[in-house]
């Protein structure tokens, strides 16, 4: 893969920003050190071949979307390495945690802080692909590349993972549909 000096310059700073949290990402799941570094490497090229869509974002989401492709990059290797796979429902994970300007904050008041804390909630092979989707501009194919999933599970992911917050908000007496 050929990559311009701009490109280099961007996956630098990913490295120089997300390479310890991306380590403990893999060691968390994996166990092991050889088998970690394998997931942090392959994690690195899918980061390096979606590089453009990590040139404008702070540096909080620099390590959200670096620690979603380790994530999904360790899972594979374990489930590859294991005769019975790990759900990624069950790796436990914190996630980066995402300021709000308090301007914004001040507009947007208690639903922001509702949908932040149900999507803290959701399952994350969901909150994944919606965050890539919706967070982050990422395409059905691009969210299958980096994360290396078949497309048609990325598109039941992204739509269990809408209608599980729409389901969670309606509890909560909001109105999503009007």
């Amino acid at each position: 893969m050929e990559m311009d000096n701009r490109a280099e310059q961007t996956l630098e700073t990913v490295w120089a920003l997300c390479r310890e949290r991306m380590w403990q990402t893999a060691y968390r799941i994996l166990g092991n050190r050889a088998d970690s570094e394998d997931a942090v490497m392959d994690a690195t090229e899918r980061i390096a071949r979606n590089i453009r869509k990590f040139r404008h974002l702070e540096d909080g989401e620099v390590i959200a979307l670096a620690v979603i492709y380790t994530r999904h990059t360790a899972i594979d290797i374990y489930n590859r390495k294991k005769i019975s796979p790990v759900p990624v429902e069950e790796i436990t994970e914190e996630d980066p945690v995402y300021e709000t300007d308090p301007a914004e904050k001040a507009v947007l008041g208690d639903l922001e802080d509702m949908i932040c804390r149900l999507l803290s909630e959701m399952p994350a092979a969901m909150r994944d692909v919606l965050n890539l989707h919706v967070h982050y501009g990422f395409s059905i194919g691009e969210i299958a590349e980096a994360l290396g999933i078949p497309g048609g599970t990325v598109r039941t992911r992204l739509s269990r993972g809408r209608k599980w917050l729409r389901d969670r908000l309606t509890e909560q007496g909001v109105d999503v549909y009007g």
